[in-house]
């Protein structure tokens, strides 16, 4: 196959939501730095079921200024790194260039575009929506290194509707990647703006489908491989995580309160500070202050699960039971969850650690070898396997406090095992991890209708009609704890697939 002509790279961008309040002084600093004025021009292509952007590819065709270019991105290592493949095109008749995919060939990216069109239903690519920006770019010099900053202003539109772009991209050039994150910190804390994984390209496709934001990001393979050390084993877990993380994060910070992005937002810090919390030791770097942000941001977002995704789990039973109350009334904590993701303490906190797990360590920092880190992992899995066992033996015995305990430990073993399997690729992995899922569905259960009786009592007391689900619920906790001890209890009986 011959080589595409053009220019193939791995691009690392940070981009950042704007606010309005910031803009002007925005615009001036960059301007004062000699920033200089582009309009662009887009048109982003994918086929009628948008089989490029599930594969994580955008594919457009770019007038930028008066030139025009055929650009295919492709998802790198994590959400800030991208593959992508440019091809300069020439449009002497002053019309738009056709889209042609052989520009492409010969390249990772066009390899991945392949692959996408050939798993699509309908392999016909089409034009879904397009981006209308000027663009106030001018290049960085941060100790060293060369960042591109700039500033794109502008809209999307799709189907006779429209969406607003206000966003800071700061592209690393050249140089220590690291002096890239340490100015996007500086310009994060004082000027309010917020990290933004939302491509151009993923918020285009969601305005085509008619919604306003994207599905919610839901956790993926980590791409670890047998003979990493234990700094690659980190850095390769944490990336994965982050891309879950941020890509929620965004879109509650965007305004969305779908309880399924503010679930799979608080799912991701789960995971992320479970790596964190077993895989830290496996080299320097972790900052312990980073876990105070996420906690509390996690926490918060509890409160509102609470409030709404356990209220309907308990739901069917009281209706069931024709209960005379089916919903506590007593008032929620009062949750703004997009002032939450944009929290600058949580944005610093998500910077710190994707820096963290996009740079290459020190030459001096010493991280554990292959060997001793695979020991690393075994021992941890070993641990939380036998105080989840030894909860499970008498799970019905046990106080709420310590069958909550056993919940959180099973959600870290299984968290754990899912970032490193790996390492293990064998049926037995396999087997095992389908035993935690069970386990882990019926202590979710068990739990969820503790809070909702917590709940219940409380609101008994302005209400005497939640006595009667306050009642029920205490008793049903009989049945969930005896269904939660018999799904630890084959758990236990499922071989490890790991070797201390």
């Amino acid at each position: 196959m011959a080589l595409a002509k053009g220019i193939s790279m791995s691009e690392l961008e940070l981009k950042f939501q704007v606010p309005k309040e910031v803009l002007a002084s925005l615009q001036r600093e960059l301007k004062r730095r000699g920033a200089r004025s582009t309009p662009m021009l887009a048109r982003y292509f994918d086929t009628p079921d948008g089989d490029l952007d599930r594969h994580g590819l955008s594919l457009r065709l770019r007038r930028e200024g008066g030139e025009w270019v055929q650009t295919l991105k492709a998802e790198g290592a994590s959400a800030v790194d991208r593959l992508e493949h440019n091809a300069p095109l020439s449009a002497s008749t002053g019309l738009p260039p056709e889209l042609d995919m052989a520009r492409h060939q010969g390249t990772e990216a066009g390899a991945a575009l392949e692959e996408a069109l050939a798993d699509a239903r309908v392999p016909e690519l089409l034009e879904r929506y397009v981006t209308d920006v000027m663009r106030l770019a001018c290049e960085l010099r941060p100790g060293g290194a060369e960042v591109e900053a700039a500033l794109d202003l502008g809209t999307i539109r799709a189907n006779g509707r429209a969406m607003p772009i206000c966003e800071l991209g700061l592209e690393h050039k050249s140089g220590d990647s690291h002096a890239l994150f340490s100015l996007a910190t500086v310009w994060s804390e004082h000027g309010g703006l917020w990290l933004n994984t939302l491509s151009k390209s993923r918020r285009g496709t969601a305005l085509a489908n008619g919604h306003e934001h994207g599905p919610p990001l839901k956790a993926s393979d980590t791409r670890i491989e047998p003979g990493m050390d234990g700094s690659r084993i980190l850095r390769t877990v944490l990336q994965q995580v982050l891309r879950q993380v941020l890509g929620n994060a965004s879109e509650v910070a965007f305004g969305s309160t779908d309880a399924d992005h503010v679930h799979q937002m608080r799912v991701g810090l789960r995971r992320l500070r479970t790596a964190l919390r077993e895989l830290g030791p496996l080299a320097e770097g972790v900052d312990p202050g980073w876990e105070a942000p996420m906690a509390e941001a996690f926490s918060r977002l509890g409160t509102v699960r609470d409030s709404e995704v356990v209220a309907e789990a308990v739901r069917p039973l009281l209706e069931q039971a024709e209960a005379p109350k089916l919903k506590w009334s007593a008032p929620a904590e009062d949750v703004d969850v997009g002032a939450l993701a944009r929290d600058p303490r949580l944005q610093g906190t998500l910077l710190a650690i994707l820096a963290f797990a996009s740079g290459e360590p020190p030459a001096d920092a010493s991280a554990l070898a292959a060997k001793q880190a695979r020991e690393h992992v075994c021992a941890r899995l070993s641990k939380l396997h036998r105080q989840v066992v030894k909860g499970g033996q008498r799970f019905e015995e046990l106080a709420a406090v310590d069958q909550h305990k056993v919940r959180k430990r099973l959600k870290r073993l299984r968290y754990l095992a899912e970032f490193v399997q790996a390492l293990w690729p064998t049926k037995a992995t396999r087997r095992y991890l389908r035993q935690l899922g069970p386990g882990q569905d019926a202590l979710g259960a068990h739990n969820d209708v503790a809070v909702a009786l917590e709940q219940f009592r409380e609101d008994a007391h302005k209400d005497p009609r939640a006595l009667f689900a306050a009642g029920y619920l205490q008793a049903h906790l009989a049945t969930t704890a005896r269904e939660a001890h018999a799904a630890l209890k084959k758990l236990a009986e499922t071989p490890r697939f790991w070797k201390e």
